[in-house]
Parts: structure tokens; C-alpha cells; sequence
């Protein structure tokens, strides 16, 4: 016979915070992708697409703090994009490994400040600029290697557009 769990509903504050984590855990693996994508691009620019896949299939396994520092140990970026990556990468470990340190008694409680909510927020806005930032390198570095990305800016500017809609 199954034993019944009780299980207890959780609050507004709760399920923000859920929503909020999973925006931000969503918001960050994209960001993850574009990284990835682009390391792949700017280390193997003239490999054969197969050769491409198998190197982002690899790269694509890696965590966000060794694509950086791929990115950074192959100057793969501007000082300024590598910057923002690097700062971007505490908040991100405070997001996923240090969310829960301090608050433990509010999280108890149900009770989930404010200010919690608008960090984490904060870390979901800038995980999705800095994606934009390095999807745009992206089409640049591809412009400059020859390639027509006047469909791709297109979309790109389309799929931004409709998210703030």
C-alpha cells in the first residue's frame, strides 16, 4: 500500500520565488548556448560544419565557468564582454549555489523579502543582455569572416522585440 505524503501548498511569495528561479535558470542556459555557440564559431571559423558540431557538442557540456574561461584564456572577446562575463559568473554561482545561505529562516517561513525577488530579477536581465551582447559579437565576427548576416540581424532584432511586447 502507498504511504500518502502531505504535501503543503505553497504560498504567493513561493511560487514567485519558483517562477522567478526558473526564469533566471532558463534566462542563464540560454545565455549558456550563445557562449557555447560562439566559442565554437571563433575557434574553428574555417572547420567544416561537421567538425563545428562535434566541437560544440563538447563545449556544450561545459559549465558556464569553463566556457568563460575558455573564452577568456583564448581572448575570445573584447575586454569589456569578458568583464561582464566574469562578474556575470558570481552572480550566477550566488544564484544557483547561494540563494538559501542567509535567508534559511524566511525560507522557513514562507516569508520571502522583496529585495530577494529583485536580485534574482536582476540576475535574469542581465543574463538575457549579456546573451544579446554575445549574439551580437557573434554576427559581427561571422560579417567579418564574409558571411551575409543581414537575415540573421533580422531575426535577432525580431525575436527581441517580440519579448518586450
Amino acid at each position: 500500500m502507498k504511504e500518502k505524503v502531505n504535501v503543503m501548498q505553497a504560498n504567493t511569495n513561493e511560487i514567485t520565488l519558483y517562477c522567478f528561479l526558473g526564469e533566471a535558470l532558463i534566462k542563464i542556459q540560454a545565455l549558456e548556448q550563445a557562449l557555447s555557440h560562439s566559442v565554437t564559431i571563433k575557434m574553428n571559423p574555417d572547420e567544416s560544419k561537421e567538425k563545428a558540431d562535434e566541437f560544440l557538442k563538447k563545449q556544450q557540456g561545459y559549465t558556464l565557468g569553463r566556457a568563460i574561461g575558455t573564452a577568456s584564456e583564448k581572448k575570445l572577446f573584447n575586454t569589456v564582454i569578458q568583464e561582464e562575463l566574469n562578474s556575470f559568473l558570481n552572480q550566477r554561482n550566488w544564484l544557483v549555489h547561494g540563494v538559501i545561505i542567509g535567508n534559511e529562516e524566511n525560507f522557513n517561513a514562507g516569508n520571502i523579502k522583496e529585495e530577494l525577488f529583485q536580485k534574482i530579477k536582476s540576475i535574469s536581465d542581465k543574463a538575457e543582455e549579456i546573451q544579446r551582447v554575445i549574439e551580437n559579437d557573434m554576427i559581427a565576427f561571422c560579417s567579418f569572416k564574409g558571411k551575409d548576416m543581414s537575415k540573421i540581424m533580422e531575426q535577432a532584432k525580431e525575436r527581441f522585440s517580440e519579448r518586450r511586447a
